[in-house]
C-alpha cells in the first residue's frame, strides 16, 4: 500500500468550537492518517485478556463501558463510510451529524456483542484506508457540507477521527487500568 500523507495539524489556536479544539488538539503535530490506520490494532490489543464483564461494566455511573466504547467506534466507521463516499464522488452534499447518546440507547451499546463491533470496526476501517489510500491530492480537497460543522474535507474527517480515535483509546486505558488495579 502506498504511504498517504495528509495535512498536518499545526495548531487548534483558531478552531472556536470547544469539541473540535479538544478533539485536533490530540492530534497536533502528528500523523492523523497513520493514527487512523493503526487504531484497530491498539484497540485490540487494549481488549486483549479482558473478561466480559470486565468490557460490560462502566467505570461511573452515566459512563460507557468498554464495549459501548466500541459499539461506538464501530457505529462512527460507518457513518464515516457514508460521508468519504459522499464528499469524494458529490463534493458538496450534505452530511447529516448523528446524536452518540440516541444511538447508543437505541442501538443497545450496552448489549451488543464487543467482539464482533471489533471485527467490524477492523474491517471497515481496513476498507476504508484502501479507499483513502487510493485518493488524489485534489480528492482529499473533497468535501461535504456538515449540517453543524459546515464544510469537511475528507482530509478533515480523518483528522478528526484519529483524534476521535485517541479520545476514545485514552478512556479505554483508563478503565482498563481501573479494572487491572482492582484485580490486584
Amino acid at each position: 500500500m502506498k504511504r498517504t500523507k495528509i495535512g498536518t495539524v499545526r495548531s487548534v489556536a483558531g478552531i472556536k468550537d470547544p469539541y473540535i479544539k479538544r478533539i485536533l488538539s490530540y492530534i497536533v503535530g502528528k500523523d492523523a492518517f497513520n493514527i487512523y490506520r493503526q487504531t484497530p490494532s491498539q484497540l485490540k490489543h487494549l481488549l486483549k485478556g479482558l473478561s466480559e464483564r470486565q468490557l460490560r461494566t462502566p467505570p461511573a455511573k452515566g459512563r460507557w463501558s468498554i464495549a459501548q466504547i466500541v459499539s461506538h467506534l464501530y457505529d462512527t466507521e460507518v457513518v464515516l463510510g457514508f460521508r468519504y463516499r459522499m464528499a469524494i464522488a458529490q463534493p458538496g452534499a450534505p452530511l447529516q451529524a448523528f446524536d452518540e447518546n440516541k444511538w447508543a440507547s437505541s442501538l443497545r451499546y450496552n448489549s451488543a456483542d464487543c467482539e464482533k463491533k471489533l471485527e467490524l470496526l477492523i474491517k471497515m476501517r481496513r476498507d476504508h484506508i484502501t479507499l483513502l489510500s487510493s485518493l488524489s491530492k485534489k480528492e482529499w480537497k473533497h468535501y461535504g457540507m456538515h449540517e453543524e460543522r459546515g464544510k469537511e474535507t475528507v482530509e478533515r474527517m480523518v483528522q478528526l477521527e484519529a483524534g476521535h480515535d485517541i479520545n476514545h483509546l485514552r478512556q479505554i486505558e483508563i478503565i482498563r487500568r481501573l479494572f487491572l488495579k482492582q484485580a490486584k
